[in-house]
């Protein structure tokens, strides 16, 4: 749309606003704003005691003097092309164009005033090919970081190198929505990708080229995000991402641990007001005590506990993931500092490339209520809000409708008064009050009193205290069909969770840089539909989901036998079919408890429970101005936030949905009596969250997993029922393995369809079998002894059907084993048989005799002998006969 389009729809606009209010003035409807309230005027009743200006601010200045704030953003959406209809009438000024022309130089101000700042930087002078580079030796180990040469239109890159592993970061910012769309949350993404490039490979797939991302790409992804959102000021509602890229990787240096430093300083090195820096370090404790930094990947599929920590120079962690081999928490926590301490070593090299830039952050409206506002509301939201709060009675649906019911009496209270706006006739600083301003007013509003009830009474919305689980109910076998399934809630919160053992064959194939292929043997599916929170939505969050299977997959992994004992393929699904909080730690638990009703011999049961963090640090909802600072200035704060003590707080255990969403922490840990398998922390606190908090935190979590393993123990009965999946193996000679399997793998295919059994045979002739029932168990082991000739007895005899007749013998199906087995033309008779042909036939029907098994291990069979014992007994018959009914023998 050109300007001068866009100027006549604005005057477009303004001659509608003129004409509604000429309608107004002639039934008597006029409106005074004063910075405290904006209500009906009683003198107003006439149209001739009407002001000579429709609207008229508390100072005496007639509105249509003023830049038109009323209409503005009316006036915006004309000259974008996005005009809209007016909710309520307003008054222009007198010369339309003049102030359509005003609000269009006032955008175009606005506008320059997002752009890049003119180029007082020291990026914007360097040369093409040029860069600025600081190097840290972390471990032995150069850190070089390097910015101003690689994606220079981005707000801030970076360029960080490890040996022989390169990953740029390159972090991006748009202009922020207009005042009657903020954003009611942090509007940031990470994109995180691996090309096969980067080993020098070509993908082996029909398309060459990569698509979207793989699993471990987005979880990866998540890490890094997860890693930088509590460094961002609160109410930051521009869109950023942050994109990464793994150019080259050697294989001994992991890309991801990279990724996060590379971000973190691309973001420091932006215009972006973020508090950082931030670095990430990966930790293993060995099985033999030591404790490594940077471990190879050997060294971190045979650890005992991998940890990855992201920490600030400060001290506060702002991510953590680890995977543990049931690991007490004070071997968890001792490696938790160290982690900490080799984090910080990458902090100071990214101070010193900012300060390099010499760049400004932008100055950024933070997004919030309008600061005259925000009391209003809030006086008249808390009465409400805590009389909710503390009502324990109340559940979680009782309770938001509760809420909303609530927040909609404040609207009404406001609307009342004469004080309400709609977003089009915004007046900031005049105490005129918003839909915006109440949606973040009323949120902070619960949030404070979430905290203050809780530090000051120790008091929680649904009566419990704050070390204190919700009621738990397990039960096992809640499927027919299935291999394995459960039921497991807690509280409000219900996940169904089914387990089903699969071949060898059927394990899942991963491919990354740093681990090249390898295989799956447990996976995962972690899923929440719409209706587990009362939704109507299609739409699922697949990240979200992709991130909880993953915490599952995780916390059971460790207590799954090994695979030369249990050589199967598992899946689990977890369904969540009620959510109030905790249902991935609810998944871990339905999960194990489904595994155990599968028949699989686990190691131990995995309880899951989530921690929160609730300090006295709360936000009234207000918008907030930040003013540009050197970015240099950000590592300190800026114009970010800084890190302020952490003053009271306090820690809940198995927290709530709304507990986790208003809260500062959420720790997710998973483990067995003896230690922790896995452990998750997403912080929303700024600055992140101190170690010491941490380690509170953690021992808190293990007096939660213990009270839940007991209720899990219970729900799994003494004895296994019948119906019930049965595993064991059986050992057969190897050379009659091939006989086990059948052509194509006929036999076992014929297993699985008759009897439901997995079948696994191994090279040393363990034939590990896996059935649903113990019928189908018992079926499958006999089938697969009759297979292997192991229930042919030497000295028995069997009948057997000729199936093919060979030049020296007979090919024997032996009966009911299907054993085949060779007649040796020398053992079909005691005299000289000169052709097989004049002895049996095709089909025909003969006893044979087990005389024992040749050097390979086959059977061997005889004719020959069954005639003898037959003529021995006919001999013997006929003596007895000649003396007289005396058997001489006996």
């Amino acid at each position: 749309m050109s300007a001068t389009t866009g100027l006549r729809r604005a005057a477009t606009l303004l001659a509608r606003c003129r004409a509604k209010t000429q309608r107004d003035a002639v039934h008597g409807r006029w409106l005074t704003c004063s910075d405290q309230a904006c209500a009906p005027s009683a003198a107003s009743a006439h149209p001739a005691s009407a002001p000579a200006h429709a609207f008229s601010t508390g100072r005496g200045v007639p509105a249509d003097q003023l830049p038109l704030p009323a209409v503005k953003d009316d006036v915006e959406d004309a000259v974008r092309g996005e005009a809209e209809e007016l909710p309520l009438g307003e008054v222009p000024g007198e010369n339309l164009a003049a102030a359509a022309a005003l609000l269009l130089n006032q955008q175009q101000a606005s506008a320059q005033q997002w752009q890049q700042p003119p180029s007082s930087d020291t990026l914007s002078s360097l040369p093409l090919g040029a860069s600025l580079r600081q190097e840290a030796q972390v471990q032995g180990r150069t850190w070089a970081f390097e910015t101003g040469k690689l994606a220079r239109l981005a707000n801030g890159s970076c360029l960080v190198r490890c040996g022989g592993t390169t990953v740029l970061a390159a972090a991006t910012s748009q202009s922020p929505p207009w005042s009657r769309r903020d954003a009611l949350s942090l509007q940031f993404e990470v994109d995180y990708r691996e090309k096969l490039y980067a080993v020098a490979r070509i993908p082996s797939t029909y398309n060459k080229r990569e698509g979207s991302p793989k699993e471990h790409e987005l979880l990866a992804g998540r890490r890094i995000g997860r890693a930088l959102r509590p460094l961002f000021p609160k109410g930051f509602a521009l869109d950023s991402a942050v994109f990464a890229s793994v150019l080259s990787a050697d294989g001994d240096t992991d890309p991801g641990v990279l990724a996060i430093s590379a971000a973190s300083a691309a973001l420091l090195c932006s215009d972006l007001p973020w508090a950082g820096p931030v670095a990430a370090a990966r930790v293993a404790v060995l099985r033999d005590g030591r404790t490594v930094t940077a471990p190879s990947v050997e060294q971190q599929e045979a650890a005992e506990l991998n940890l990855l920590v992201a920490a600030t120079g400060e001290g506060r962690i702002t991510m953590l993931e680890a995977d543990g081999e049931q690991v007490p928490e004070a071997r968890f926590i001792e490696a938790l500092r160290v982690a900490v301490a080799a984090a910080q070593q990458l902090v100071e090299p990214q101070l010193q490339l900012a300060a390099q830039t010499g760049r400004q952050t932008l100055p950024t409206r933070l997004a919030g209520a309008d600061p005259s506002a925000a009391p209003k509301v809030a006086q008249l939201a808390t009465p409400a809000v805590e009389a909710i709060l503390r009502d324990g009675s109340l559940d979680k649906l009782a309770r938001s409708a509760a809420l909303q019911k609530a927040k909609e009496g404040v609207l009404e209270s406001i609307r009342a008064s004469g004080a309400f706006r709609t977003e089009f006739a915004r007046l900031p600083g005049s105490g005129c009050i918003t839909p915006s301003d109440v949606d973040h007013v009323f949120s902070a509003v619960i949030s404070t009193v979430m905290r203050r009830l809780l530090i000051e009474d120790g008091w929680r919305c649904d009566g419990r205290g704050s070390i204190d689980v919700r009621p738990v109910y397990c039960e096992v076998d809640s499927v027919p069909v299935v291999h394995g399934s459960a039921l497991f809630t807690r509280g409000e919160t219900q996940s169904l969770c089914t387990a089903t053992v699969g071949r060898r064959q059927e394990q899942q194939k991963t491919e990354s840089l740093l681990g090249g292929e390898s295989f799956k043997r447990l996976f995962v599916h972690y899923s929440f539909p719409a209706f587990a929170v009362g939704d109507t939505s299609l739409h699922n969050g697949m990240r979200r989901e992709m991130g909880h299977s993953e915490v599952a997959e995780r916390a059971l992994l460790p207590v799954i036998p090994p695979t030369n004992s249990f050589p199967f393929t598992l899946r689990l699904n977890a369904e969540t079919l009620a959510s109030a909080g905790s249902s991935s730690m609810a998944a871990v638990c339905g999960g194990a408890l489904a595994l155990a009703d599968a028949g699989v011999p686990l190691k131990g049961l995995v309880a899951g429970v989530s921690v929160g963090l609730m300090t006295d640090a709360a936000w009234g909802g207000e918008s907030r101005q930040l003013s540009s600072v050197p970015v240099q200035a950000v590592g300190g704060a800026g114009g970010a936030v800084a890190p302020a003590a952490l003053g009271r707080y306090e820690l809940l255990l198995d927290q709530l949905g709304m507990e986790d969403q208003l809260g500062d922490m959420d720790l997710k840990v998973a483990g067995t009596h003896q230690g922790i398998t896995t452990c998750q922390l997403d912080v929303k606190l700024q600055g992140g969250v101190p170690v010491e908090v941490l380690e509170e935190a953690l021992l808190l979590a293990a007096r939660g997993r213990t009270q839940l393993l007991h209720s899990m123990e219970q729900a799994l009965p003494e004895k296994r029922a019948a119906h019930a999946p049965t595993f064991g193996s059986v050992k057969v000679p190897d050379t009659m393995l091939g006989r086990v399997i059948g052509a194509g793998g006929s036999n076992l295919k014929q297993l699985e369809e008759r009897w439901g059994a997995r079948v696994d045979v191994d090279d040393d002739g363990t034939v590990s079998i896996f059935a649903s029932t113990q019928e189908g168990f018992e079926a499958a082991e006999t089938r697969i002894l009759d297979l292997a000739g192991e229930s042919v007895k030497d000295g028995h005899v069997y009948r057997g059907t000729v199936t093919r007749i060979m030049d020296y013998g007979a090919l024997m199906e032996l009966q009911p084993s299907g054993l085949r087995a060779l007649l040796h033309i020398s053992d079909i008779s005691a005299e000289r048989v000169r052709s097989i042909d004049d002895v049996v036939k095709m089909g025909q029907s003969l006893e044979v005799m087990c005389v024992g098994r040749d050097q390979k291990g086959q059977v061997r069979l005889s004719r020959k002998a069954v005639l003898a014992r037959h003529t021995a007994r006919q001999q013997a018959s006929q003596n007895v006969a000649r003396s007289g009914g005396i058997d001489a023998d006996k």
